[in-house]
């Protein structure tokens, strides 16, 4: 029995110490843990402590034609805030010491927040109120200023609807100014008012930016970009001073040619709409930046890169600690282009120096007034392949000011994306006495006329429209965008028409009176004058306009009133209506697509036309004539109910269709059905109106719509003022180089592109852009060389003559004079317009050239395109230098 409780004994006690051993170890293990690595695990437990710091792919490089860099990325140093629960206690100290020695450094804080000082306001990039306002609504929503408004709403109303709510919540955000939605953020961050205004801004930029930030995960905030390499070291030096700051590196976008190419390269800016498009492909919407404009928003894709990044541990301080993982940034492709830098700068330089001394001798010319030559284009095509060797628009602007965020000034910002309308429409005004073109009005009512308040903006007594296309635009690639008449431009394509629908020959003659009887009505061309008898070549080089109105009432004739837009749809001057061609010239930015006039287009514009003309006789009671009507409104009405607005389109479909197809259209128990309703149904025109009444205001419409403007719509006039480039017919310079280009190359229209090819970072081809045929139009090579010859002789001894006279390669052209209906009234002049190409004999490229307000296209697109000429044989060895430019006035040219 002893033996056996000594056993039991002898085990008890092993058994003990081994759980002793066993629990020594736990506890020593848990010292360890708490003691000596506590603060680490702790740091660990900081959800901020391990963060994913990302890296910026180099946007993709823009070549031209010969590899010289149009665009760029430079690495540069940024001031970088890493944020975390302890650092963010000193966050006002600090922050007042970054500011202290970025400003002694001469650098300046990113700054992209577009809430401003001195004044309130906001700085949205847009030159449209409409998307200004909605990007207002969604800052005020982003930083949950619309949580109390909804609260108060819903409390009010429990059952109101989502879109009810949404729309009465945009209202009331409207309401809050700049100031208040200041002083909401102000206490939103916990900003103290002893600071001084300027500095709660500053520190609001990086609060605003942390918070913003935090809905895409938490990243480091950049403070300061583009920082000089002795203040990225001097920030080094103290970051033990400064918690949570730190340096790194960024790509930075460039453009080393400033504003050389920038309507077609476009520009980068931080993403102000599409955010769902965006977020679904990855990037941060409340800080990166993409392409906006140009090539650099077309071609994002490609352009954007891949972006990189390295996960670290950050301690208390916010100090990276440990790198415990990267992933490489890719940059973006490379985009060569067609384009030829040096024929572009001169196009360029062409532009201002032509348009600078146009408005230095604003009265050099019969019938212009060329003081607000301000605008201009000029496009220069390879007429074998399509490609664009140059794309100008003027004025333009510098995109390095949108790459580095803080570049624009508030006098800038103004001037691009909210001109004062008002202040330049006076001054332009006095300048001109165009008040004395308005008989009895005063000064704010002409004001009113050429630049209206925008009456989409409730209440607008500040925001006007430019409907007449008078203040320059840097955003605005006049080469593209622009529709304009052709003028005199257009009769080589009437020449076309007539020799290849057989109408013409070449010898066929007119005698050129200085007039034309257009159907009893006679048009008298005082400042041109009687040319005599002329062929095809001499009416080309004297731009005899009796001769290509005889050719279009010959073609109307032959073909009918869409007989020459049936050979115009061929060189891109307007697609085919009704049809699934697309309207385009092929080029990778954005365009506009002119067209030429036809029977369709026709009827739909005087339908548009008449039916404002319509409204506002109802509106004022009153039609041009003279004659009382009830006054009734048709505009649409922000309180209009679903069914008033049914009416109201119900009544503008029956005058456009009144206006289309005339007297069978014209349903007057139609008419007098929809009123009957409208006046019952309308608050607004809430009235009673007699069957006499009624009576009468049905028989102005039908004045209106069919004695008037249906009537119209059948002369022969129509295709005759087409003929030489006036009435419907508008195009953008594009089109125009691209269907001379169409026309010397002997008749294949090629897509128009700007991209030659695409490259990999290593400068390896990813894809050759090759030539691409739209379309063959088929016309005779006599049809081409007669035209040819008509053309050049036009610089050797016709309206351009005075220009290109002396210059050593033959070329050909063709001068324009376009005119606006009511120019003079409003105080504006002719388009000076000029096509070209080539050499003459064996052309290589075509040129389209517009000062808007120039003038007479003799001189000054005449002048444009002869220094392109110079440009582009001067750089291939053909001539040695650049010929200078005539200077003298050419009179009576168009």
């Amino acid at each position: 029995m002893k033996e056996k409780k000594h056993s039991n004994i002898t085990r008890y006690t092993v058994l003990a110490v081994i759980m002793v051993a066993i629990f020594a170890t736990i506890a020593g293990r848990l010292l360890f843990l708490q003691v000596v690595k506590g603060q680490e695990y702790k740091e660990q437990s900081n959800n901020k402590s391990l963060t994913e710091i990302q890296e910026a792919a180099p946007r993709g490089k823009i070549l031209d034609n010969k590899g010289n860099i149009l665009a760029t990325s430079n690495q540069s140093y940024v001031l970088i805030y890493n944020q975390t629960d302890e650092n963010d206690k000193t966050f006002f100290p600090t922050m007042s010491k970054v500011f202290k020695i970025l400003d002694e450094s001469g650098e300046s804080q990113k700054d992209d927040f577009e809430l401003k000082i001195n004044p309130y306001r906001f700085e949205f990039r847009s030159d449209d109120e409409e998307t200004r306002k909605n990007l207002e609504i969604k800052f005020k929503r982003d930083r949950g200023l619309n949580d109390e408004i909804e609260k108060k709403i819903k409390s009010k109303n429990k059952n109101i609807s989502e879109d009810d709510l949404k729309s009465l919540v945009n209202k009331e955000l409207l309401k809050i100014t700049p100031e208040d939605t200041f002083k909401k953020l102000i206490a939103k961050y916990k900003i103290s008012s002893a600071y001084s205004l300027e500095d709660q801004r500053r520190y609001m930029i990086i609060k605003d930016t942390l918070k913003m930030q935090s809905y895409s995960g938490y990243k480091p905030v950049t403070v300061a970009s583009n920082i000089k390499k002795d203040t990225a070291f001097k920030f080094l030096q103290m970051s033990n001073e400064l918690p949570g700051i730190d340096v790194d590196t960024q790509p930075i976008r460039y453009y080393p040619n400033k504003e050389l190419g920038s309507s077609f390269i476009g520009y980068i800016s931080k993403i102000s709409s599409d955010y769902d498009k965006y977020k679904e492909k990855g990037y941060d919407v409340s800080s990166d930046y993409v392409g906006q404009a140009g090539i650099e928003g077309a071609l994002e894709d490609r352009l954007k890169g891949s972006k990189g990044g390295k996960i670290v541990k950050l301690n208390k301080n916010g100090k990276i600690v440990q790198e415990l993982g990267t992933k490489d940034s890719y940059p973006g492709q490379t985009v060569q282009l067609t384009v030829d830098s040096t024929v572009q700068k001169a196009a360029e330089d062409a532009l201002d120096t032509t348009m600078a001394s146009l408005r230095a001798n604003p009265y050099g010319q019969d019938r212009s007034d060329t003081t607000n030559a301000t605008r201009g284009a000029a496009v220069v095509l390879d007429v074998n392949t399509g490609a664009v060797l140059a794309m100008a628009s003027r004025p333009g602007y510098d995109p390095n000011m949108f790459a580095v965020p803080g570049m624009i000034s508030q006098d800038l910002y103004q001037q691009y994306f909210n001109p004062d309308l008002g202040a330049f429409g006076k001054e332009y005004i006095e300048k001109r006495n165009i008040t004395s073109n308005f008989p009895g009005e005063t000064e704010d009512q002409v004001l009113n006329t050429l630049f209206p308040l925008d009456t989409s903006i409730k209440n607008n007594t500040t925001i006007r429209q430019d409907v007449y296309d008078i203040y320059p635009k840097p955003f605005y690639n006049y080469a593209t965008q622009s529709l304009i008449p052709p003028g005199s431009t257009f009769k080589p394509m009437t020449a076309i028409a007539g020799l290849e629908s057989g109408v013409i020959n070449p010898g066929f003659c007119v005698d050129d009176t200085g007039q034309f009887d257009q159907g009893g009505k006679i048009v008298k061309f005082i400042l041109d004058g009687p040319k005599g008898v002329v062929d095809l070549a001499k009416a080309l080089q004297v731009s005899s306009n009796p001769y290509f109105m005889t050719v279009g009432k010959r073609i109307r004739e032959a073909l009918g009133d869409d007989g020459l837009a049936k050979y115009a749809w061929k060189f891109g001057l307007g697609v085919p209506v009704n049809s699934d061609v697309k309207a385009s010239t092929g080029i990778e930015i954005p365009e506009k697509f002119g067209q030429v006039y036809n029977t369709v287009s026709n009827k739909n514009t005087y339908a548009s036309t008449y039916l404002w003309q319509v409204m506002a006789d109802l509106r004022d009671g009153q039609d041009d004539k003279g004659h009382k009507v009830a006054s009734l409104n048709l505009y649409d009405n922000s309180s209009d109910s679903s069914k008033i607005k049914q009416i109201k389109n119900d009544i503008k479909t029956l005058i456009k269709n009144s206006v289309k197809d005339g007297k069978s259209a014209f349903d007057k128990a139609k008419y007098k059905e929809l009123f009957s309703e409208l006046v019952k149904e309308d608050p607004n025109n809430k009235k009673d109106i007699s069957d006499e009444k009624m009576d009468d205001l049905i028989d102005v419409i039908y004045s209106i719509t069919v004695s008037d403007a249906n009537a119209q719509l059948k002369v022969p006039a129509n295709i005759e003022n087409a003929a030489i480039g006036q009435g419907l017919n508008e195009f953008t310079p594009l089109q125009m180089a691209n269907y001379i280009a169409t026309l010397v190359n002997g008749g294949t229209r090629y897509k128009v592109h700007l991209v030659d090819k695409y490259l990999n970072s290593n400068g390896g081809i990813i894809e050759q852009v090759k030539p691409e045929v739209i379309q063959k139009t088929g016309i005779n090579q006599e049809t081409v060389e007669a035209i040819k010859a008509g053309m050049g002789s036009v610089n050797e001894g016709g309206t351009a003559a005075q220009i290109f006279r002396g210059f050593p390669i033959s070329t050909g052209g063709k001068t324009g004079t376009a005119s606006l209906g009511n120019q003079e009234q409003i105080g504006r002049t002719d388009y000076s317009e000029y096509v070209g190409f080539a050499p003459l004999d064996k052309p290589e490229i075509a040129v389209c050239a517009v000062l808007f307000d120039g003038g007479q296209g003799g001189y000054g697109a005449a002048t444009v395109t002869r220094d392109i000429f110079s440009a582009y044989f001067a750089e291939t060895g053909r001539i040695t230098t650049s010929t200078p430019t005539s200077t003298s006035t050419q009179q009576n040219s168009n």
